[in-house]
Protein backbone atom coordinates (compact mmCIF):
# COMPACT_ATOMS: atom_id res chain seq x y z
CA UNK A 1 0.00 0.00 0.00
CA UNK A 2 2.78 2.48 0.99
CA UNK A 3 4.24 1.30 -2.08
CA UNK A 4 1.11 2.56 -4.36
CA UNK A 5 1.32 5.68 -2.21
CA UNK A 6 4.84 6.47 -2.91
CA UNK A 7 4.76 5.68 -6.75
CA UNK A 8 1.53 7.86 -6.78
CA UNK A 9 3.25 10.83 -5.20
CA UNK A 10 6.58 10.70 -7.42
CA UNK A 11 4.47 10.10 -10.69
CA UNK A 12 2.15 13.03 -9.69
CA UNK A 13 5.10 15.31 -9.17
CA UNK A 14 6.62 14.19 -12.38
CA UNK A 15 3.54 15.67 -14.13
CA UNK A 16 3.45 18.69 -12.01
CA UNK A 17 6.99 19.24 -13.42
CA UNK A 18 6.11 18.77 -16.88
CA UNK A 19 3.71 21.00 -16.65
CA UNK A 20 5.73 23.75 -14.60
CA UNK A 21 8.55 23.06 -17.19
CA UNK A 22 5.86 23.61 -20.00
CA UNK A 23 4.71 27.25 -18.23
CA UNK A 24 8.51 28.17 -17.79
CA UNK A 25 8.91 27.76 -21.81
CA UNK A 26 5.81 29.56 -22.73
CA UNK A 27 6.36 32.48 -20.54
CA UNK A 28 9.98 33.54 -21.82
CA UNK A 29 8.42 33.52 -25.28
CA UNK A 30 6.30 36.17 -23.97
CA UNK A 31 6.53 39.35 -25.45
CA UNK A 32 4.88 40.68 -22.34
CA UNK A 33 8.05 39.17 -20.30
CA UNK A 34 10.75 40.44 -22.54
CA UNK A 35 9.26 44.07 -22.24
CA UNK A 36 8.79 44.10 -18.48
CA UNK A 37 12.13 42.77 -18.07
CA UNK A 38 13.64 45.44 -20.44
CA UNK A 39 12.22 47.93 -18.85
CA UNK A 40 13.26 47.45 -15.46
CA UNK A 41 16.80 46.65 -16.46
CA UNK A 42 16.29 49.89 -18.07
CA UNK A 43 15.34 51.86 -15.03
CA UNK A 44 17.93 50.70 -13.21
CA UNK A 45 20.73 51.12 -15.64
CA UNK A 46 19.73 54.72 -15.42
CA UNK A 47 20.40 55.42 -12.15
CA UNK A 48 23.79 55.08 -13.56
CA UNK A 49 23.67 58.59 -14.66
CA UNK A 50 24.06 59.73 -10.79
CA UNK A 51 28.31 58.62 -11.71
CA UNK A 52 28.50 62.13 -12.38
CA UNK A 53 27.55 63.12 -8.57
CA UNK A 54 29.63 61.88 -6.01
CA UNK A 55 26.84 61.18 -2.83
CA UNK A 56 29.29 58.46 -1.05
CA UNK A 57 27.01 55.76 0.47
CA UNK A 58 23.48 57.39 0.17
CA UNK A 59 23.88 57.29 -3.83
CA UNK A 60 24.71 53.32 -3.32
CA UNK A 61 21.44 53.27 -0.89
CA UNK A 62 19.47 55.15 -3.70
CA UNK A 63 20.30 53.01 -6.50
CA UNK A 64 19.92 49.64 -3.73
CA UNK A 65 16.43 50.99 -3.06
CA UNK A 66 15.50 51.87 -6.19
CA UNK A 67 16.01 48.92 -7.92
CA UNK A 68 14.77 47.21 -5.36
CA UNK A 69 11.14 49.26 -5.93
CA UNK A 70 11.51 48.69 -10.11
CA UNK A 71 12.12 45.12 -9.31
CA UNK A 72 9.02 44.74 -6.97
CA UNK A 73 6.87 47.32 -9.77
CA UNK A 74 7.72 45.42 -12.68
CA UNK A 75 7.81 41.81 -11.08
CA UNK A 76 3.98 42.52 -9.56
CA UNK A 77 3.39 42.68 -13.15
CA UNK A 78 4.64 40.26 -14.51
CA UNK A 79 3.32 38.19 -11.60
CA UNK A 80 -0.55 38.66 -12.23
CA UNK A 81 -0.42 39.60 -16.15
CA UNK A 82 1.86 36.15 -17.25
CA UNK A 83 -0.21 34.27 -14.52
CA UNK A 84 -3.33 35.02 -16.46
CA UNK A 85 -2.19 35.20 -19.94
CA UNK A 86 -0.41 31.61 -19.72
CA UNK A 87 -3.55 30.33 -18.20
CA UNK A 88 -6.17 31.82 -20.18
CA UNK A 89 -4.06 30.90 -23.53
CA UNK A 90 -4.28 27.52 -23.15
CA UNK A 91 -7.74 27.26 -22.35
CA UNK A 92 -8.71 29.55 -25.54
CA UNK A 93 -6.19 27.62 -27.39
CA UNK A 94 -7.82 24.25 -26.74
CA UNK A 95 -4.64 23.22 -25.19
CA UNK A 96 -5.68 22.62 -21.51
CA UNK A 97 -8.27 20.13 -22.80
CA UNK A 98 -5.42 18.18 -24.33
CA UNK A 99 -3.56 17.91 -21.19
CA UNK A 100 -6.47 17.43 -19.12
CA UNK A 101 -7.73 14.33 -21.05
CA UNK A 102 -4.44 12.75 -20.19
CA UNK A 103 -3.99 11.11 -16.53
CA UNK A 104 -3.57 15.03 -15.31
CA UNK A 105 -5.46 15.65 -12.54
CA UNK A 106 -7.08 19.22 -12.64
CA UNK A 107 -4.87 20.15 -9.15
CA UNK A 108 -1.62 19.03 -10.60
CA UNK A 109 -2.24 21.21 -13.86
CA UNK A 110 -2.78 24.19 -11.26
CA UNK A 111 0.48 23.60 -8.70
CA UNK A 112 2.18 23.14 -12.24
CA UNK A 113 1.18 26.30 -13.78
CA UNK A 114 1.86 27.91 -10.00
CA UNK A 115 5.52 26.50 -10.23
CA UNK A 116 6.06 27.11 -13.71
CA UNK A 117 5.09 31.24 -12.99
CA UNK A 118 7.29 30.82 -9.67
CA UNK A 119 10.47 29.69 -11.55
CA UNK A 120 9.86 32.41 -14.22
CA UNK A 121 9.85 35.66 -11.18
CA UNK A 122 12.92 33.76 -9.51
CA UNK A 123 14.46 34.31 -12.98
CA UNK A 124 13.29 37.79 -13.07
CA UNK A 125 14.52 38.71 -10.14
CA UNK A 126 17.62 36.63 -9.75
CA UNK A 127 18.36 38.60 -13.58
CA UNK A 128 17.15 42.17 -12.39
CA UNK A 129 18.57 41.58 -8.72
CA UNK A 130 22.63 40.30 -10.36
CA UNK A 131 22.33 43.22 -12.13
CA UNK A 132 21.50 46.01 -9.56
CA UNK A 133 24.32 44.20 -7.25
CA UNK A 134 26.66 45.22 -10.25
CA UNK A 135 25.96 48.02 -10.47
CA UNK A 136 26.22 48.84 -6.20
CA UNK A 137 29.67 46.76 -6.55
CA UNK A 138 30.78 48.62 -8.75
CA UNK A 139 30.06 51.87 -8.13
CA UNK A 140 30.61 51.43 -4.53
CA UNK A 141 34.44 50.43 -5.75
CA UNK A 142 34.59 53.81 -7.73
CA UNK A 143 33.46 55.76 -4.46
CA UNK A 144 35.46 53.43 -1.38
CA UNK A 145 32.15 53.32 0.17
CA UNK A 146 30.57 50.11 1.34
CA UNK A 147 27.36 51.33 2.78
CA UNK A 148 25.44 48.35 1.38
CA UNK A 149 25.52 44.74 1.96
CA UNK A 150 25.41 42.62 -1.14
CA UNK A 151 24.39 39.59 1.34
CA UNK A 152 21.34 41.49 2.67
CA UNK A 153 20.73 42.94 -0.55
CA UNK A 154 20.35 39.57 -2.38
CA UNK A 155 17.90 38.68 1.26
CA UNK A 156 16.25 41.36 0.24
CA UNK A 157 16.04 40.41 -3.32
CA UNK A 158 14.42 36.95 -2.39
CA UNK A 159 11.96 38.33 0.26
CA UNK A 160 10.78 40.21 -2.98
CA UNK A 161 10.42 36.73 -5.03
CA UNK A 162 8.22 35.39 -1.86
CA UNK A 163 5.49 38.48 -2.42
CA UNK A 164 5.84 38.38 -6.30
CA UNK A 165 4.85 34.23 -6.11
CA UNK A 166 2.11 35.26 -3.55
CA UNK A 167 1.02 37.67 -6.14
CA UNK A 168 1.10 35.13 -8.85
CA UNK A 169 -1.36 32.59 -6.34
CA UNK A 170 -3.66 35.16 -5.63
CA UNK A 171 -4.00 36.08 -9.92
CA UNK A 172 -3.89 31.82 -10.42
CA UNK A 173 -6.85 31.36 -7.99
CA UNK A 174 -8.89 34.25 -9.91
CA UNK A 175 -7.83 32.52 -13.17
CA UNK A 176 -9.64 29.30 -11.57
CA UNK A 177 -13.12 30.82 -11.59
CA UNK A 178 -12.75 33.70 -13.92
CA UNK A 179 -13.77 34.08 -17.51
CA UNK A 180 -11.56 36.52 -18.98
CA UNK A 181 -7.67 36.88 -18.65
CA UNK A 182 -7.96 41.06 -18.45
CA UNK A 183 -10.45 40.53 -15.32
CA UNK A 184 -8.49 38.01 -13.71
CA UNK A 185 -5.21 40.17 -14.41
CA UNK A 186 -7.08 43.02 -12.46
CA UNK A 187 -8.47 41.05 -10.20
CA UNK A 188 -4.90 40.01 -9.25
CA UNK A 189 -3.67 43.45 -9.45
CA UNK A 190 -6.37 44.58 -6.83
CA UNK A 191 -5.90 41.96 -4.45
CA UNK A 192 -2.10 42.75 -4.24
CA UNK A 193 -2.93 46.43 -3.47
CA UNK A 194 -5.23 45.25 -0.53
CA UNK A 195 -2.30 42.88 0.35
CA UNK A 196 -0.33 46.18 0.66
CA UNK A 197 -2.51 48.05 2.75
CA UNK A 198 -3.33 45.15 5.31
CA UNK A 199 -1.90 46.65 8.23
CA UNK A 200 -4.05 50.14 8.02
CA UNK A 201 -7.20 47.45 8.60
CA UNK A 202 -8.12 48.07 12.55
CA UNK A 203 -9.36 45.23 14.84
CA UNK A 204 -12.83 47.80 15.24
CA UNK A 205 -13.56 48.87 11.72
CA UNK A 206 -16.11 47.38 9.08
CA UNK A 207 -13.33 46.25 6.94
CA UNK A 208 -11.82 43.47 10.28
CA UNK A 209 -12.09 40.94 7.79
CA UNK A 210 -10.01 41.72 5.81
CA UNK A 211 -7.20 41.08 8.54
CA UNK A 212 -7.72 37.10 7.26
CA UNK A 213 -5.93 38.35 4.27
CA UNK A 214 -2.39 38.12 3.51
CA UNK A 215 -0.07 41.05 4.71
CA UNK A 216 2.02 41.75 1.69
CA UNK A 217 3.64 44.50 3.73
CA UNK A 218 5.81 41.88 5.89
CA UNK A 219 7.70 41.52 2.97
CA UNK A 220 9.22 44.95 3.00
CA UNK A 221 12.25 44.48 1.25
CA UNK A 222 13.58 48.34 1.42
CA UNK A 223 13.19 47.93 5.01
CA UNK A 224 15.32 44.78 5.40
CA UNK A 225 18.06 46.88 3.24
CA UNK A 226 17.80 49.81 5.26
CA UNK A 227 18.51 47.61 8.33
CA UNK A 228 21.85 47.02 6.75
CA UNK A 229 21.42 43.55 8.68
CA UNK A 230 20.43 40.17 7.84
CA UNK A 231 17.64 38.85 9.53
CA UNK A 232 17.77 35.91 12.14
CA UNK A 233 16.81 32.37 11.41
CA UNK A 234 13.36 32.62 13.57
CA UNK A 235 12.78 35.72 11.74
CA UNK A 236 13.40 34.18 7.77
CA UNK A 237 12.07 30.76 9.05
CA UNK A 238 8.61 32.87 10.27
CA UNK A 239 8.01 34.61 7.31
CA UNK A 240 8.90 31.54 4.85
CA UNK A 241 6.39 29.50 6.78
CA UNK A 242 3.97 32.50 6.67
CA UNK A 243 4.47 32.66 2.93
CA UNK A 244 4.39 28.77 2.42
CA UNK A 245 0.66 28.63 4.30
CA UNK A 246 -0.82 31.67 2.09
CA UNK A 247 0.69 29.75 -0.92
CA UNK A 248 -0.91 26.40 -0.25
CA UNK A 249 -4.16 27.75 0.64
CA UNK A 250 -4.48 29.91 -2.69
CA UNK A 251 -3.12 26.61 -4.18
CA UNK A 252 -5.62 24.25 -2.96
CA UNK A 253 -8.61 26.67 -3.41
CA UNK A 254 -7.96 27.45 -7.08
CA UNK A 255 -7.45 23.43 -7.54
CA UNK A 256 -10.57 23.01 -5.45
CA UNK A 257 -12.69 26.18 -7.82
CA UNK A 258 -10.72 24.21 -11.05
CA UNK A 259 -11.93 21.10 -10.54
CA UNK A 260 -15.74 22.24 -10.41
CA UNK A 261 -15.35 24.42 -13.12
CA UNK A 262 -17.35 22.92 -16.78
CA UNK A 263 -15.56 23.28 -19.94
Amino acid sequence: MNNVATHGAIASFRRVRLIARHTLGEALHLRLTFLLGLLGAGLVLGAMGLREFNFGGAELKFIGDFGLGALGSFGMLLAALTTSQLFFSEIQGRAAYCVLTRPVRRWEYIWGKLAGVGALLALFVGALGSLIAVIIFWRGRQLGVTSVSLPVFFCACAVQWLKLTLVAAMTLLVCSYSGSAMFASCAGLILAGIAHLRPLVGEGSRLAWLRVWPNLALFDAEALLASTQLPTAFVLLAAVGYWAAYVVLFGMLASLVFNRREF
